[in-house]
């Protein structure tokens, strides 16, 4: 059923750290998007900092696709990619709703084919390439979903689910959650475990090279963070304290959103096996000593034992 307060059409939100050549690109693969009328889309960039930063290198860009859509700059001052992103969900006013990162980049039709299939009560995946300045991997880890023959399976769409880019969703429904603005990282695995276990919504898919998003990985993306005690231990704990007190019949699968954020965890440990009661520690001050299990030299927590 469609909303009063919504138009037809897809936001695209984008939170930006810094203005440059990235986001040209991304603006350039936007105002590209096939089989789209005029002023389908509303793009709204979140600039993203303390300081205010010049958008003068991709003003050109923000006036060509304004010339086809609406574009909005929003700014703000927090520097929090969570904050960001609640601002453009406050501000969106398209049934749709899709989340881009600044340096990544989209499929000529990764829009048009996504809205064909999406509808109020799905999900709406689109495949990942990788992308390095040396490589493309279409190989992605993400793409499970692409391998099965069984539609709206939420084990198949796992990987995929608790990102925050290629996906169409109905605005409605984001709005009703927001980003964890107190998470450093691993914010969007809560929001969208959030989601799902809200929502129970379906999953469906699209395939073709021309829907795929191009995700730019670099020695900063979360997969190659050096190891911190900070980001390994610290933010892990923040994000398996807030996937625990999820009220939701998928507890099996929150348990692997959990495990994924203890992988980060064990990996720490091995290397520096003296923090083993510090870790421990960090368990206990959140309240989750009674579920964690430390065995055979790896830390563990079954939502189950709640």
């Amino acid at each position: 059923m469609k909303e009063p307060n919504l138009r037809e059409g897809v936001s695209v939100v984008i939170p930006s750290i810094r203005p440059n050549h990235y986001l040209s690109r991304l603006l350039k693969s936007i105002e590209k998007q096939k089989a789209l009328p005029n002023d389908f889309l509303e793009v709204i960039i979140v600039i993203n900092g303390k300081e205010a930063f010049d958008v003068n290198s991709v003003e050109k860009e923000i006036e060509k696709l304004s010339i086809k859509h609406s574009v909005r700059v929003l700014y703000n001052s927090i520097g929090s990619v969570s904050k960001a992103r609640n601002l453009g969900i406050e501000a969106s006013s398209r049934e749709f709703i899709t989340f881009c990162d600044d340096d990544d980049w989209l499929g000529s039709k990764y829009i048009s084919n996504l809205y064909d299939i999406a509808d109020f009560n799905n999900i709406a995946c689109a495949p990942i390439v990788n992308v390095t300045e040396d490589s493309k991997d279409y190989n992605s880890t993400v793409n499970t979903f692409l391998d099965t023959t069984i539609e709206h399976k939420l084990g198949a769409y796992s990987r995929v689910l608790t990102i925050s880019a290629c996906k169409l969703l109905p605005t409605k429904n984001i709005k009703k959650i927001k980003f964890d603005e107190k998470l450093a990282s691993g914010e969007d695995v809560v929001y969208f475990s959030a989601y799902v276990s809200r929502y129970e919504p379906e999953f469906v898919h699209v395939s073709d090279i021309d829907s795929y998003y191009n995700r730019f990985v670099t020695d900063s993306s979360v997969s190659r963070q050096p190891l911190s005690y900070d980001f390994n231990i610290e933010q892990r704990v923040d994000v398996i304290e807030r996937l625990a007190v999820i009220d939701s019949k998928f507890v099996g699968w929150i348990q692997t959103k959990v495990d994924g954020q203890l992988s980060f965890i064990n990996k720490y440990y091995s290397n520096y096996p003296e923090s083993e009661n510090t870790i421990k520690g960090a368990f206990n001050k959140r309240g989750l000593g009674r579920l964690m299990k430390f065995h055979n030299n790896t830390f563990s927590l079954n939502l189950r034992g709640k």
